[in-house]
């Protein structure tokens, strides 16, 4: 039986636990910069959704086709059987829409409902976001209003749920990097993607996807980087969940969540990381693996083509060419990822597009080799958009051997996966560069590219859509400018003049943020700089507590290397 004194003889020996956080507290300049960022963000959203003419954005037509026939109570048909409305099909015009005094609301243009035969490829998918469209139409009471102002509103509801993006970014590399500058870095560098900016402010099912792929980015490292909550577990499945009800291409993110799960290091054991990866399955699973189950059931398929298929037969001595189709597959997937504008119709600068993916790809290949590189979490965050890409370039060869020709435009699939791309970026530049003078510069020159990359892109989308693809302002590009714009010039300039501003703002603030050292060891937390990396990889580190007097080390337990239960995993 033990007595107060060998109570108290064990308490003083036992090893006291010292929790810390993963990297260093938050500031509150960094987050002002957070804040600022994604507000600049934001703002650019919101400035292309209304910069760009209504219907020109990427298979917008589509989107919002599939919205209205919802909204006008009309039930989702099988793959196959939705068809345009030959009235909102009539305003897809090739260059110009006409003046917006003269456009018509919707039930002067849908008529009577009478439909095109041409097929709308949007019902292969749920009708979940769809339908939420159609409630923001019947909001907007979208039968008396101008049409285009209608799609104005549901662009803007895209807008609103892009905005967690930047945050999210910010908090995944940060979580991975446990380095404030290098997660400031990467968020900025959202902008220097304009095929982003280009979808997140037009009306897309992607969108949703794309806000819930970055979600479980974060909630997956969170996983992998010693968080054994099971809450934690439960928002992964939901995050997955909600990707899930948007479309089949949700389900591109599971297998890096599961991965992350299983290969997390929180102390949980094996048989505690299987239940929980099997949480993170059973969510989604649960909640829409009916609607697939009933697909495959109905259609021997989870995702049936809404088109019939065709298939064409290559001339005799004649065969697909790995080589031919290796340089489609590039040049699509690159442009469309970094700024294929328009209806997939403008591309950025080949020199810019191939020198970002170029140095990108090849400092994850350098960084890798270095010995310093966290290639657990690199290699865990890659399995996200190396998933996506198997699926692109299994679909494309198919098409390609099967229609003799491929046309490439699917960097949209990699969307969902942007934060764990800027995770794995952002491990192999800190294993590239040990320099702190080398990290502030190029923290500092993440800050400066993008927007101007940005800035570029919009004149593109200007020159584009109102000057016929030539870089100028003329009088008859500004006169077919003021009158396409849904309320006049007015809210452009004020969103413009807000995006200088705001943005100017927040530049300042992150060229001081990235720019402060970290502290030198012994510096207390109150303290703290804008990159102290100093915490460990795990979630928590476990000191022992100082050593009663007259005792020998040797009497000491050692502590328990694995993380206890603490606020940080979630297990009262």
């Amino acid at each position: 039986m033990s007595t107060p004194r060998t109570r108290t003889h064990a308490e003083a020996v036992r090893p006291a636990v010292v929790r810390r956080r993963v990297g260093p507290p938050v500031g509150r300049r960094e987050l002002a910069t957070v804040i600022g960022i994604t507000v600049v963000f934001g703002l650019v959203l919101m400035l292309w959704a209304y910069l760009n003419p209504a219907l020109h954005g990427p298979d917008e037509l589509a989107n919002v086709d599939a919205a209205i026939h919802l909204a006008m109570g009309q039930g989702w048909p099988p793959a196959g059987d939705l068809h345009y409305l030959q009235g909102l099909l009539g305003q897809n015009v090739p260059v110009h829409l006409p003046p917006a005094l003269d456009r018509p609301d919707f039930a002067t243009i849908v008529g009577d409902g009478s439909e095109n035969a041409l097929v709308n490829p949007m019902s292969q998918h749920p009708p979940t976001w769809f339908l939420v469209q159609a409630v923001v139409a019947h909001l907007l009471d979208f039968a008396g209003r101008r049409w285009d102002i209608v799609v104005l509103g549901m662009r803007l509801v895209d807008v609103a749920v892009m905005l967690p993006v930047p945050a999210l970014v910010w908090a995944s590399v940060r979580r991975a990097t446990r380095s404030p500058r290098t997660a400031l870095a990467a968020t900025a560098t959202l902008l220097a993607v304009p095929q982003l900016a280009q979808l997140g402010s037009s009306v897309s099912v992607w969108v949703p996807v794309i806000t819930a792929g970055v979600l479980a980015t974060w909630l997956a490292v969170r996983v992998l980087t010693g968080d054994r909550s099971w809450w934690t577990a439960l928002a992964l499945g939901g995050a997955l969940a909600v990707g899930t009800a948007m479309m089949a291409g949700g389900a591109i993110a599971v297998p890096f969540a599961l991965l992350a799960v299983v290969l997390a290091r929180n102390g949980s054991g094996p048989l505690g990381r299987l239940l929980r990866a099997l949480v993170v399955l059973a969510v989604p699973a649960v909640t829409t693996g009916w609607w697939y189950i009933a697909l495959a059931v109905q259609t021997g398929t989870p995702q049936p083509d809404p088109f019939p298929a065709v298939s064409s037969t290559w001339p005799a001595n004649e065969s697909p060419a790995p080589t031919q189709f290796a340089g489609a597959f590039w040049n699509g997937m690159s442009n469309s990822f970094w700024g294929l504008l328009g209806r997939y119709e403008w591309p950025l600068s080949a020199v810019l597009v191939d020198s970002l993916t170029v140095i990108a790809l090849a400092a994850v290949v350098w960084g890798l080799t270095r010995q310093s590189a966290d290639r657990r979490t690199m290699l865990v965050a890659a399995a996200f958009p190396a998933t996506a890409l198997v699926v692109v370039l299994v679909r494309d060869w198919a098409t390609y051997a099967s229609h003799l020709g491929v046309t490439v435009n699917q960097g949209r699939f990699l969307f969902p996966s942007l934060a764990a791309l800027l995770v794995v970026q952002a491990c192999a530049w800190r294993a590239l560069v040990d320099s702190e003078t080398v990290r502030i510069r190029l923290a500092r020159a993440a800050i400066v590219v993008p927007p101007l990359v940005a800035a570029a892109a919009l004149a593109l989308l200007y020159s584009g859509s109102y000057e016929e693809l030539v870089f100028r302002i003329s009088v008859a590009g500004r006169q077919t400018l003021i009158g396409s714009l849904p309320y006049g010039l007015r809210p452009l300039v004020a969103i413009a003049v807000a995006v200088a501003v705001v943005g100017l703002a927040t530049a300042v603030l992150a060229w001081g943020a990235v720019g402060r050292s970290g502290p030198r060891s012994g510096t207390p937390a109150a303290i703290v700089g804008a990159d102290d990396a100093t915490g460990t990889r795990e979630t928590v580190d476990t000191l022992p507590a100082p050593r009663p007097p007259g005792s020998s080390p040797a009497a000491l337990p050692d502590p328990d290397p694995g993380p206890g239960p603490g606020p940080d995993h979630g297990d009262r």
